[in-house]
């Protein structure tokens, strides 16, 4: 709650940035194993991949398109916080 209260735009991008994507790599890392064992599940421009490189390949896409939406989430989060902060609830 410390960083929410007094942190600074930066840190409170970093934080929220870093909880995000430690989700998105662990889900990356169980998609290669999926990507391995089944990779017709993943799908470009309409093709299912036909190997586990091709599979791989449209899982390193979908990691870094969603690497580029949670830093756009975790700006407009830091910056809302920042705005509204001062209506959080005082210390006790």
């Amino acid at each position: 709650m410390n960083t929410i209260r007094n942190g600074s735009f930066i840190e409170l991008f970093v934080t929220t940035f870093i909880v995000a994507a430690a989700f998105q790599v662990a889900m990356s890392v169980l998609g290669i194993l999926l990507a391995v064992l089944s990779p017709g599940l993943f799908h470009m421009n309409g093709q299912a991949a036909t190997s586990p490189v091709g599979a791989i390949g449209v899982l390193i896409f979908l990691l870094v398109f969603s690497l580029l939406v949670n830093a756009t989430i975790s700006v407009a989060g830091a910056g809302i916080v920042l705005g509204l902060r001062r209506f959080l609830p005082a210390k006790a």
